[in-house]
């Protein structure tokens, strides 16, 4: 059997969690120099509902357990089974309920996300044959922030939730050829920290949040790609940048 470890992983992103944080922290430590002298949207956190928009970018893999077939002859000409990572992107809309001056509830009724995923089975002969398994996927999700009180024109905060994935349709790869697929629905557990950021006219939240799959992702068919794994969940770390009144 095959498990990543959570801290393991968390490790190898460390450098770039660093340089995010350095991206946030950027902008509010410049505009702490002026903040004082000029506020931007004082009431605006006043406001029981907010709406508002979202890019994201996101780095995803798979973390796979072997099954028990792969110690079995089928597989003695296959060394390991890898997940690579894969960028992709994600848009959504977004409903912010104020609950209390530092707590919100965000409700994501439309987000769409496309996902690419690729693993490599590496073989005796070192030659590496490839699975990518493509999706556009319907993710909405709900989500509690926290967040620190407001300092000139910024604020720090700590988010976390849940979301459902949803294939909006079935790949026209996965017909007659073996392949590896993926279940059409997934559940995310999902932790992350950003900033709010108050402008003149808007307020704008740069985010990174790391999502982890809570539902076995290996579609149930049979084959040579599928039987030598038993569990498939999925990893993303993404980087949204959020737009709101």
């Amino acid at each position: 059997m095959q498990a990543i470890d959570f801290w393991y992983k968390l490790n190898l992103y460390r450098a770039k969690i660093a340089v995010l944080a350095l991206l946030f922290s950027g902008p509010m430590l410049l505009g702490q120099t002026k903040s004082y002298a000029t506020i931007h949207r004082p009431d605006s956190d006043l406001k029981f509902l907010k709406y508002g928009f979202f890019l994201g970018f996101h780095q995803n893999t798979y973390n796979i357990q072997y099954s028990d077939a792969f110690a079995t002859l089928a597989y003695d000409k296959v060394v390991s089974i890898n997940s690579q990572k894969r960028p992709g992107f994600n848009l959504g809309f977004m409903l912010n309920f104020r609950l209390d001056d530092q707590v919100i509830l965000r409700f994501v009724p439309v987000k769409i996300a496309l996902y690419q995923y690729s693993v490599e089975y590496s073989m005796l002969d070192e030659t590496v044959e490839t699975q990518l398994v493509e999706s556009t996927r319907l993710e909405p999700g709900i989500f509690f922030k926290y967040r620190s009180i407001r300092r000139g024109n910024s604020r720090m905060y700590v988010i976390g939730g849940i979301t459902g994935s949803i294939r909006s349709r079935k790949s026209d790869e996965d017909s007659t050829f073996e392949r590896l697929g993926e279940k059409k629905f997934d559940l995310k557990a999902e932790i992350g920290f950003g900033a709010d950021l108050y402008y003149k006219y808007f307020k704008f939240a740069p985010e990174l949040r790391y999502s982890a799959g809570l539902l076995n992702a290996r579609d149930g068919g049979s084959n040579f790609y599928t039987d030598g794994i038993k569990r498939i969940s999925t990893h993303v770390f993404s980087l949204y940048f959020h737009f709101s009144d």
